[in-house]
């Protein structure tokens, strides 16, 4: 289906700018979840916690053609490249697992935002650069779930959330958890604060992919072991998306910083599909590149 379908409604813009967040109900088919689900059980967790109570699992795309699925999925990327642009990748992979808890006492909740240091060297604010996606597999609309926290509007603004959130820290008042049904994707502003989960007092077994879109000129946050899929994948959109850049000759500038528009297929497509007038809601600076390049070839 075209992106355009998926591109963000002015309702959803501003909903994200200002909240932190969005849910994106039916972003996988229930056959996709079964599928992921099964890649997640042959995959199983990493050595050192495949006993563990919970594990997370980093660094997935070359261990399952399941989850490579997911980099160019029509109705998550349209939303990303709605906020973002064009000149994306996804920089940071993984999958966790939450079996049942024993009880809520003494919850390790893992207040934390996304991009490490990122958030503490700049001396301001920092700008939206990356966007996480979280793919829930397993219902989690019924409470005590192991609900991911999301606190809205704490990407706005100075704030020291440190101070204010420890690990065991409980949600406050104004916190929502996820409540989302199986095949969900919620998009969060690296700069959002959340929880890694929440007490899970159900019989169920949480089961969520994330995925995180940056800019190009971000670093990887893991490996990101990709195997054979550089032979393997053809379809240019997913190899942009894996990082499979075009080589450039020695001395030319890097095509993360100076894309040509061979090296953003992504661009080519939103272009034929969503339309410059539409793209230029990303903001100014689009609008300004957009409309110089109105011969742009497609």
């Amino acid at each position: 289906m075209s992106l355009s379908s998926y591109w963000p409604s002015s309702e959803e813009r501003a909903f994200f700018e200002r909240e932190g967040y969005l849910v994106v109900e039916d972003a996988l088919s229930p056959a996709q979840v079964d599928r992921l689900l099964a890649a997640i059980d042959r995959c199983g967790g990493d050595q050192e916690s495949e006993s563990a109570h919970y594990y997370n699992r980093l660094n997935i795309l070359g261990r399952d053609d399941a989850f490579v699925e997911l980099v160019d999925n029509p109705a998550v990327l349209g939303k990303v490249s709605g906020f973002l642009g064009w000149n994306i990748w996804v920089n940071h992979t993984h999958y966790n697992v939450r079996p049942p808890d024993a009880s809520e006492e003494n919850y390790r909740y893992d207040w934390h935002v996304d991009g490490g240091v990122f958030s503490t060297d700049l001396q301001f604010q920092a700008p939206m650069t990356a966007i996480k996606v979280g793919f829930y597999l397993t219902d989690l609309r019924e409470p005590q779930r192991g609900q991911t926290y999301i606190l809205p509007r704490s990407h706005i603004g100075e704030r020291s959330w440190r101070d204010e959130y420890k690990k065991f820290t409980p949600p406050p008042k104004d916190a929502v958890a996820l409540k989302v049904k199986p095949g969900s994707a919620v998009l969060f502003q690296q700069r959002t604060l959340h929880s890694q989960g929440s007490p899970n007092l159900s019989g169920t077994i949480r089961k969520t992919i994330f995925v995180q879109w940056a800019y190009r000129w971000l670093y990887p946050v893991d490996a990101m072991t990709l195997g054979d899929l550089e032979t393997r994948t053809q379809e240019p959109i997913r190899r942009q998306m894996l990082g499979l850049d075009r080589k450039r000759p020695d001395g030319i500038l890097s095509s993360r910083y100076y894309p040509n528009p061979e090296d953003l297929p992504l661009k080519n497509r939103l272009i034929q599909e969503v339309g410059i007038q539409r793209m230029c809601e990303l903001g100014p600076a689009a609008t300004r590149h957009l409309t110089q390049f109105l011969d742009f070839k497609v």
